[in-house]
């Protein structure tokens, strides 16, 4: 989850102390997602790419690069408008602007990247639809001298540990980012494991014997019932009835 809605979810209790209280110097920024559908195939996006536009983070072309929207007429483009707002050291607050807005300035942009393809006027690839997805608080601002305020993913309270790209670790906030916190948090959940199970005591072994000894007949009885019971229903009555014809020749 989101750094600010980690800060919310902290006990009272917890929030004084000075591991939990850094968390207030992260705050997460606005972040907007775009999913452009255009009338023909954009031969030069073919990947995930970073992008030198000042609106736009980063983009790819879904048709190519992922399965369900697999396209070979047609583009899909999503994208990452970003900084949107001026926390995020952008110059307009556009999270607060309009849809048609956001997608006039976004069009500009693919302009400006691929003249060849995509004119502001539409004259080119047409935008055949879009989404606009605003996130008001998304990844922690990575401004200068935030890094040092990341919690890291093991945590004073006991049994309890810290997931999420805004904790300590190589990347900063992204997906990639928390898988890695992810694995970080399974290596100190891991660790403590280990620790408890050294320091438990020496198992009494004539405690462990006559436990193995009693589950095995258990186990044995169980069987044993569940064959009589699955047996047909002849196979039971002939053996019930055979020692009443053994008696009756003896007799």
């Amino acid at each position: 989850m989101p750094v600010d809605i980690m800060k919310r979810f902290v006990p009272k209790k917890w929030s004084a102390m000075p591991f939990f209280r850094q968390m207030d110097e992260l705050e997460g920024i606005p972040v907007i997602n775009l999913h452009m559908w255009f009338d023909k195939k954009l031969k030069n996006v073919d990947h995930l790419c970073f992008s030198r536009s000042p609106l736009l983070s980063v983009y790819a072309d879904m048709s190519t690069t992922c399965k369900e929207y697999y396209d070979e007429e047609k583009s899909m483009l999503e994208l990452v408008f970003a900084p949107c707002s001026p926390i995020a050291g952008g110059n307009v607050n556009w999270i607060k602007k309009s849809n048609e807005e956001i997608i006039e300035a976004t069009m500009g942009e693919l302009a400006r990247l691929f003249p060849t393809e995509i004119a502001a006027d539409g004259s080119k690839a047409k935008l055949l639809k879009y989404a606009v997805v605003k996130v008001p608080r998304s990844v922690y601002a990575a401004i200068p001298g935030r890094n040092k305020y990341r919690p890291s993913q093991e945590t004073p309270i006991p049994n309890f540990s810290l997931c999420g790209c805004y904790t300590s670790q190589k990347y900063l906030g992204s997906m990639e980012g928390a898988i890695l916190a992810g694995k970080l948090a399974a290596e100190v959940i891991s660790d403590r494991v280990s620790r408890s199970l050294s320091l438990r005591p020496a198992p009494n072994r004539a405690e462990e014997s006559a436990y193995l000894t009693l589950k095995s007949r258990i186990f044995t009885r169980l069987r044993a019932s569940r064959r009589r019971a699955s047996s047909p229903s002849w196979m039971t009555s002939s053996r019930s009835a055979r020692p009443s014809s053994r008696r009756s020749r003896r007799a």
